[in-house]
């Protein structure tokens, strides 16, 4: 779960409604369930790689969820549940995570790697590119290193 997120920035709501079809042809498709704006996104090689082996190792099938709850395979796991299972796996490593800091790191990554904000805008469903700065915590102190610390031609 927490490797999804981190991989395509989709909010927790929607990641929990992932199946094994999709996740396995590499595709994640839907509608957000906050903004119903469709969406289609294409999983990355290693994320795909991972899926494949989570499946095997569980046996899932194809109709099955990806975070199939389990009391029944046919429903996935709970928001709540998911929380906890993000919160534990941040103690594990003495970090405070939450299902939505997944999210903003996903997009704080992309940008420090040189996507384009108006990308992250449109991938988030931003009605700004400011909106966008805010959610993944670049501040204007930020900005100041970035051209104080430039010299060109001179």
């Amino acid at each position: 779960m927490l490797a999804y997120s981190l991989n395509t920035g989709l909010r927790i709501s929607d990641i929990l409604r992932a199946n094994v079809k999709d996740s396995i042809e590499g595709v994640w498709r839907d509608r957000e369930e906050k903004t119903n704006k469709e969406k289609i996104i294409q999983l990355n090689a290693k994320l795909q790689l991972l899926i494949r082996d989570y499946v095997e190792a569980n046996k899932l099938q194809k109709d099955d969820y990806l975070f199939y709850s389990n009391k029944n395979r046919k429903k996935p796991i709970s928001r709540v549940q998911a929380h906890r299972i993000v919160a534990h796996a941040g103690e594990m490593i003495g970090v405070t995570l939450s299902c939505h800091s997944l999210r903003k790191t996903f997009g704080y990554m992309a940008y420090n790697q040189g996507v384009d904000l108006s990308l992250l805008q449109y991938i988030f469903n931003h009605s700004s590119q400011a909106v966008t700065l805010r959610y993944i915590g670049i501040t204007q102190d930020e900005a100041n290193k970035v051209t104080s610390g430039l010299s060109i031609g001179i």
